[in-house]
């Protein structure tokens, strides 16, 4: 893997441990005392069999993340994948699952699209404005939360109001022409709190195409622009029930660079007026009880999400004569009832029942240099699922949950998942001793039931893509033992875990050579195994540094899939830390450096691409000034690496920003 730029970081985190060497008492690491992904109700972290990764609203701002992606790049476990510039398509892939394969919720709310080819969630665009915390589980989490939760689970979670009103305004800018604002306001009035929230963000980017793939017009900008507002309330309605509301809603525009031909049929990989514009709409309710003395504590939710999307490309003066204008829309109706129930001092019980409805459509053409196409696809499926999980414990060392999620989806045969995962905390020496064994399974997505496309490739008309609603649903097996130890009386924390899956029935993409038309079918089985270790250090209240590295391998065992699977890194390090040099100035940086396995080459067929290792390092300061003016200042992608995320789509180099926030 290629070191460039270790020896900086190096310096940085040696010259910050010697500044605190005289001041270096011991101070514990504290982890957050909840899990609120555990299931129906949160759990304490140190009962929680299952890895996990909580990323604080204090993280958040300590290292100045933008969105959600920026985020989740140094979760153990993860690769998060942009393809190319801010507010392009986003992907996840957990633990060596597809894309589609973890689950991504808001407070509960799944938000993967059911409007998108595989029913993945498009990561791009999640603003943080309105983010308390983001709790990552690994491993199949299907037991608890059904469809999708091969890989795990991403969970969202929205601020809250509490106390004393209290609002900000934040504004940045810098290079790459990006202008960023936030305003936010939240508080308690009686027994009623709120949060309200609106951000916007804007950038003039960078090219996508990197140089070997662009034409004689030179290179060229794909900009991002997004809108977001949010707003929660909640009120204790009496002594017994208590309700909340939420509502999001994003616009994006972003340019994007999808491939084209001239009239000849030459491929152009640079659009100068490609178009993506979206919107998402999130909306959730509940209404919560305490009965019998709090024993008995039910809880009605419903939740809506909507997706519209148009992709809109005109021929380029010079450049591919394509042209599309296609409109996607999709949608998730959940309605879900839970209960927790106190049998026991030593054991959890909850259970629930839910209802799911996904709907998606598409409409539109598309002509490929005179082969006109029109798009029209419509669908929707239902899905009922009864669950129930024993969360219990026998004193201070011995915990357990066991899970049981049986989904009935429409067309489709029933399933259940299941989940056993024992822990033992020995107190005496703060090690953590942690075992999960469950199973997942994935519907297939709307598109891949009966969808319908057309298709150019590298210039040319490609074919007809048709659903398949034959499909089986996918499903996992997974295991996993960790242990954890605290060194130093708490100073040091570290860990690691030994992880193994297996996916059957894995959907893949079909073609047919003679007339390149296209379905998918269920072909593949794949295994994957890895290590997850991290070590994090606190010397003292005032400096925190923290190292994570994964590494994994994905084997296929089909005869029709040639070799093992792509974007999956064999090696992965994510590194964090901070240092407060005086009370209200914080130094920062993150990085990540990522060995690539192969890719599929953008310009070309038949063949794989070995993309070198690549290492991305983001430095952030901030100084509070006065108890209501503090300034910001950032850089990404210091190094100013040129890197592929997607071959073929080219990452932002070094963006340097500024900025200033007010609270009153």
């Amino acid at each position: 893997m290629n070191s460039t730029g270790w020896g900086t970081i190096a310096a940085l985190t040696l010259a910050a441990f010697a500044a605190q060497t005289a001041q270096a008492a011991e101070t514990k690491i504290t982890t957050p005392s909840l899990l609120i992904s555990a299931g129906v109700e949160p759990v304490p972290t140190k009962e929680a069999a299952s890895s996990y990764t909580i990323i604080t609203a204090e993280e958040i701002e300590k290292f100045q993340y933008r969105d959600v992606t920026d985020a989740l790049k140094t979760v153990p476990g993860l690769h998060v994948v942009q393809s190319g510039t801010r507010g392009s398509q986003t992907s996840i892939f957990t633990r060596g699952a597809n894309s589609n394969q973890t689950l991504v919720m808001i407070d509960g709310l799944p938000v993967n699209d059911p409007a998108s080819p595989g029913g993945a969630a498009n990561l791009a665009n999640f603003p943080l404005d309105s983010v308390d915390r983001i709790e990552v589980v690994r491993g199949p989490q299907s037991a608890l939360y059904g469809s999708q939760a091969i890989g795990g689970v991403v969970n969202i979670i929205t601020k809250r109001g509490g106390g004393k009103p209290r609002s900000t305004l934040r504004a940045e800018g810098g290079t790459l022409g990006t202008f960023n604002t936030w305003a936010s306001t939240g508080g308690t009035v009686d027994s009623v709190d709120y949060f309200l929230s609106l951000s916007g963000e804007t950038t003039r980017g960078s090219d996508a195409t990197p140089s070997r793939l662009r034409d004689a017009r030179g290179a060229e900008r794909d900009g991002n622009e997004v809108l977001s507002a949010s707003g929660r309330i909640g009120a204790k309605l009496n002594e017994h029930l208590s309700a909340s509301a939420f509502i999001q809603i994003t616009d994006s525009e972003t340019e994007i660079d999808d491939d084209g031909a001239t009239a000849g049929f030459v491929p152009v990989f640079q659009n100068v007026d490609s178009i993506y514009k979206s919107r998402r709409l999130l909306t959730s309710a509940d209404i919560s009880g305490r009965y019998l003395d709090g024993i008995w504590r039910p809880r009605l939710a419903l939740g809506v999400t909507r997706y519209s999307s148009r992709l809109n490309d005109n021929p380029d003066p010079g450049g591919s004569v394509y042209l599309a204008d296609v409109d996607y829309k999709g949608g998730t109706y959940k309605a879900s009832f839970d209960n927790a129930l106190d049998l026991h001092p030593q054991h959890l019980l909850t259970f629930g029942v839910s209802y799911t409805r996904d709907d998606y459509s598409s409409n539109g053409r598309r002509d490929l240099g005179g082969f006109v196409i029109s798009s029209v696809s419509d669908a929707d499926t239902d899905a009922f699922a009864l669950y129930a999980a024993d969360h219990m414990t026998f004193g201070e060392r011995f915990f357990a949950t066991v899970s049981l999620h049986h989904d009935m989806p429409d067309g489709l045969a029933d399933h259940t998942s299941y989940t056993i995962a024992p822990g033992y905390y020995h107190v005496e020496t703060d090690t953590r001793l942690t075992a999960s064994y469950g199973t997942g399974f994935k519907t297939p997505s709307l598109f891949q039931l009966y969808g319908s496309e057309f298709s150019a490739f590298l210039g040319f008309p490609a074919g007809q893509y048709s659903g398949n609603p034959n499909l089986k649903a996918e499903t996992s097996r997974g295991w996993e033992v960790g242990v954890e130890q605290g060194l130093a009386g708490g100073v040091v924390l570290t860990g690691v875990t030994w992880f193994e899956s297996r996916v059957k029935d894995a959907i893949e993409i079909v073609f047919d050579p003679m007339t390149g038309d296209s379905t998918p079918a269920n072909l593949q089985r794949f295994d994957v195994q890895g290590i997850e270790a991290f070590m994090e250090v606190r010397p003292a209240a005032q400096l925190t540094a923290r190292i994570d590295y994964t590494w994994m391998t994905v084997d296929t065992n089909t005869g029709q899939v040639v070799g093992p699977l792509t974007r999956r890194p064999r090696h992965e390090i994510g590194f964090t830390a901070s240092w407060t040099p005086q009370d209200g100035t914080v130094l920062s940086t993150n990085l990540q450096l990522v060995d690539p396995d192969r890719d599929i080459p953008r310009d070309g067929f038949g063949y794989y691409v070995y993309p070198s290792s690549y290492m991305v390092v983001n430095l952030a300061a901030a100084h509070r000034v006065t108890d209501n003016v503090q300034l910001t200042a950032r850089v990404n992608n210091l190094l100013n690496k040129t890197y592929e995320p997607v071959n073929g789509l080219e990452a932002p180099g070094v963006e340097a920003l500024a900025g200033v926030s007010f609270s009153f």
